[in-house]
């Protein structure tokens, strides 16, 4: 499952370090090419939903092999992109193949993770995601200097192929609740629960809206950092690519320690969200450094400095977060509450690369969208504070 998240990743991050030579090949601006990096975004934050209810219809591991197939086609479709339409047409494609995996994906962990270690479940299981970035940019970027932007996608295809292999040979489709199994008497009633129930529980409600500030503040970098260490200077197409990959490093350290320490401050009485809300402000702090960076023109190992401590608190949310879903959400629905959950978190995703675009086009500087970002935030921390599922004590 984690290789399979470092294909997603490689296909998803490999347009970072080339986005300014698309800029230049098709004679685009700054927002037009943040349309492009959110176009995977926009048909991934759709698919969420249905791709959960497939899951839940016709089992994850089919789904699992049919979606990591799907981006690796798209993947070469992309090296064939000869215009601004087609560039984003079969990056939105990837979007929708994409857009399959994470439903289905965290369905199994869940079923498969002891309910004690969920964080660290989540968080080593998910780390897939910040290898793939790292693996993906740093890749792009000498694999672009060297044989042209085309090449990194033909070359990305091809892991992600063996990704479907793999999951067919070895993931076992977890046991379906209510289909004549020890637990379907116990299960019976959550059997019954209306599909709307993931729409109006409260607990739901603040995560999906407060995972929308994460998601911006992680693909805002994902899409940009290569540029804005051009912006302080460093020109070179491969060293950036090189600075940048540290925010999938960062991804993984977070997802680790930050679902291990929610684990342990767990067991002795702290709440989860208490953790969230913590990271969402370090998180928002880390921002307003790479922001200041960017701004006073500093020395780039302060913005190595900030994007990695973004990324480590922003991606290391995952780990707090996820493990409080299965608590609140029917199990009978569980992948579709994944999917919607992540189709509305990647509002932020898919506007993101544009809105920090357009920015960059209004002022000059990528630092406002890093302001933004940490607005958001802090908005988010503020939002978690209110979380309160059944059987929590409000005075946490």
């Amino acid at each position: 499952m984690i290789f399979g998240w470092v294909t997603n990743y490689m296909v998803r991050a490999g347009l970072s370090p080339v986005l300014l030579s698309i800029l230049d090949e098709f004679s685009l601006d700054y927002s037009q090419a943040g349309l492009i990096a959110a176009a995977v975004f926009y048909s991934y934050a759709g698919m969420q939903l249905p791709a959960g209810i497939i899951g839940d219809r016709l089992g994850r591991k089919v789904t699992l092999v049919a979606c990591s197939l799907g981006w690796g086609i798209t993947s070469l479709l992309t090296s064939l992109a000869n215009s601004f339409a087609s560039l984003f047409a079969f990056r939105f494609l990837t979007g929708l193949t994409e857009g399959m995996y994470f439903s289905n994906d965290r369905s199994i962990i869940s079923h498969y993770t002891p309910r004690d270690k969920a964080g660290l479940g989540q968080g080593f299981s998910f780390s897939g995601l910040g290898l793939g970035m790292t693996v993906g940019i740093l890749l792009a970027g000498v694999i672009a200097e060297h044989l042209g932007w085309r090449w990194v996608f033909i070359l990305f295809s091809i892991p992600s192929f063996l990704a479907a292999f793999l999951i067919l040979k070895f993931i076992k489709e977890p046991e379906r609740p209510g289909l004549g199994d020890v637990q379907s008497s116990a299960l019976s009633t959550e059997e019954r629960r209306p599909f709307s129930t993931i729409f109006k529980t409260r607990g739901l409600q603040i995560i999906y809206g407060a995972g929308i500030a994460a998601i911006y503040g992680q693909w805002m970098l994902g899409a940009w950092a290569p540029a804005m260490f051009k912006e302080v200077g460093v020109e070179e197409l491969s060293l950036s690519s090189f600075f940048a990959s540290i925010l999938g490093l960062s991804a993984v350290s977070g997802l680790i320690v930050s679902g291990y320490l929610s684990d342990r401050l767990n067991r002795i009485g702290v709440a989860r969200k208490t953790v969230v809300s913590a990271e969402f402000v370090l998180g928002a702090a880390s921002l307003v450094l790479v922001g200041l960076t960017i701004a006073l023109k500093g020395h780039y190992l302060f913005l190595i400095a900030g994007i990695f401590c973004s990324g480590f608190f922003l991606f290391g949310l995952v780990a707090c977060v996820y493990p409080l879903v299965p608590e609140i959400a029917p199990p009978s629905l569980i992948g579709s509450t994944f999917g919607l959950g992540n189709s509305i978190h990647y509002i932020g995703g898919f506007t993101s690369p544009w809105v920090t675009g357009l920015l960059k086009d209004w002022t000059g500087s990528f630092a406002f969208g890093c302001y933004f970002a940490a607005l958001l935030c802090i908005a988010a921390a503020f939002l978690m504070a209110r979380f309160h599922p059944p059987g929590m004590k409000r005075t946490h």
